[in-house]
């Protein structure tokens, strides 16, 4: 397909549909577990000029979640002294308990982040354009509108999604100075992968990257390498504002010392401390649409049969993606696919590579395969709308059977609070049984609650026992599961019952009217929080 008209409208087309299936998580989720925390700490390092205690990420991408927060004269003035000894429950205070709705503040952070994630769209679009011409440059720019983890993390006020749009600018910049080689496509990298580094320390691994594809650059490599170094630095230097590097320094090494501790894992049923090596495998087996992997196995077998014509896409997309899934397997801290994100974007504009080499290919039967690759892919993905978090491939069985492998933050991360406001007053019961996994405000979504085991970023001491009439009992998959209970079998007397409904494929919700037995158990003291 040549570049005209009809390629612009396309891509045009599948921009605005990544955008729009986004934004509908955007509106339809309630905060999860840390963006009222990543929020509340760009506000901080405005107000307070530091960074929030305990926070993991530098500055650069909080800040640009705050910046399009109100002005503070439309807010109630910042409390310091309430933000340094509680900042997760007063994250949840500032969204939550402020002058304006919870709504418009969650909407401004998540649409600044959707974007990026545009942004990161069409940066995607354009590499494999550069590569593989029109047809690959639709193909990709389809799996990423369609592509669920992208969707998901696209429009939370996290910085994830920040840290795979500016690690994918480093690799494309690398490719691109690769064909021209010098020290000003050096300092373009070095730049952006210094606003990488001031974003997410994660984006750490694009240093050794960096350096090993500059060293087989043709030309003069300490002239390369001291261009890339002096812009990085410079990136680094603007993306701290208002701290500085040595700031960066210092509490990076603690974030360090504490992903080394490890936190609580949950694969398979089995909790533990410890990570596990099947852990991200796994996940990006299970949370990556099949078509979308089938696409990736088209591209190996071009590879393979056309190595010296993809070797150049092998350097670029594949190993830095395989490098990316490494340093997950060997991490102690295993929580959820968002860690390994920038995987996607590299795994589209392959995707889209052979896709377009299936469509050029000419044979009738594998366009055809094409085209039903990618309606299987859009099906899905609609279908899972606008529930984008709690995606699971059919491997897993869906969202309802996600449960079996993977918690937390890549099924439930206290999203799905508001659809269960939105149960509880269709089936007549505005006060609930509730064991809540997450940082959001029931009350804000019309929820009058008992707590029961809360696992929330703040004391959220309830209204008292339910009234006389329909009794429900709402809990988190991740609380019903015991992951973060000691023992973990506090749920499992409900082993026994049906959920009658799945509140945003997250909250579990038990009709208990009549349950003598489970009606003693929720009065038991120890089990309020």
């Amino acid at each position: 397909m040549p570049r005209g008209p009809a390629f612009f409208a396309g891509a045009a087309a599948l921009l605005a549909c990544f955008a729009w299936l986004s934004w509908q998580g955007a509106v339809r989720e309630s905060a999860s577990f840390d963006e009222t925390y990543h929020m509340v700490s760009g506000r901080a390092l405005t107000q307070e000029r530091a960074w929030t205690p305990a926070q993991p990420n530098p500055p650069l991408l909080l800040r640009w979640l705050a910046f399009p927060l109100p002005s503070q004269d439309r807010l109630l003035p910042f409390d310091g002294a309430a933000w340094k000894a509680g900042p997760r429950g007063y994250g949840l205070r500032f969204v939550y308990s402020n002058l304006l709705p919870p709504e418009a503040l969650l909407r401004r952070s998540r649409g600044a982040n959707l974007a990026l994630g545009a942004l990161l769209a069409a940066l995607a679009g354009w590499w494999a354009f550069r590569l593989g011409g029109a047809a690959a440059s639709l193909c990709c720019l389809a799996l990423f509108a369609f592509m669920p983890p992208l969707l998901a993390h696209s429009h939370m006020a996290t910085a994830d999604i920040g840290n795979a749009l500016l690690c994918t600018a480093v690799l494309a910049l690398l490719w691109r100075g690769a064909r021209s080689p010098g020290p000003p496509w050096a300092a373009a990298a070095g730049f952006a992968a210094g606003l990488a580094l001031a974003g997410k320390y994660t984006s750490g691994l694009m240093l050794p990257v960096s350096a090993a594809f500059i060293y087989f650059w043709p030309g003069k490599k300490t002239a390369n390498y001291a261009a890339w170094a002096l812009a990085a630095a410079a990136g680094l230097w603007l993306g701290c504002l208002p701290l500085s590097p040595r700031d960066w320094l210092f509490n990076g090494l603690s974030v360090a010392r504490e992903l080394d501790a490890g936190h609580i894992t949950y694969l398979l049923g089995r909790v533990s401390r410890e990570g596990s090596w099947a852990y991200f495998p796994l996940a990006f087996l299970i949370k990556t649409p099949l078509p979308a992997l089938i696409l990736g196995g088209a591209g190996l077998y071009y590879f393979m049969r056309d190595r010296a014509g993809w070797t150049e896409r092998a350097l670029y997309l594949a190993l830095p993606g395989a490098a990316w899934l490494a340093v997950g397997v060997v991490s102690n801290t295993q929580v959820g696919i968002r860690h390994v994100l920038p995987l996607y974007p590299l795994l589209c504009v392959w995707g889209g590579l052979a896709a377009a080499r299936l469509w050029t290919d000419g044979l009738r039967a594998r366009r055809g395969a094409l085209l039903l690759l990618l309606a299987w892919l859009a099906a899905g993905t609609l279908a899972a709308a606008p529930w984008q978090l709690s995606y699971f491939n059919e491997l897993a069985g869906g969202a309802n059977g996600g449960h079996r492998y993977l918690l937390d933050s890549n099924l439930d991360w206290g999203q799905g609070l508001k659809e269960l406001g939105a149960y509880a007053r269709e089936r007549g019961a505005g006060h609930i049984y509730l064991s809540y996994f997450g940082c959001a405000d029931p009350h804000a979504y019309g929820l009058k609650y008992a707590p029961v085991l809360m696992t929330a970023c703040a004391r959220l001491p309830g209204d008292g026992p339910p009234p006389e009439g329909i009794k429900l009992l709402a809990v988190s998959v991740t609380n019903r599961l015991g992951v973060y209970y000691t023992p973990s079998s506090l749920f499992s007397w409900l082993d026994t019952r049906r959920p009658e409904k799945i509140a945003g494929n997250s909250i579990w919700v038990y009709d208990v009217t009549g349950d003598t037995e489970a009606l003693k158990l929720l009065s038991h003291p120890a089990l309020a929080q």
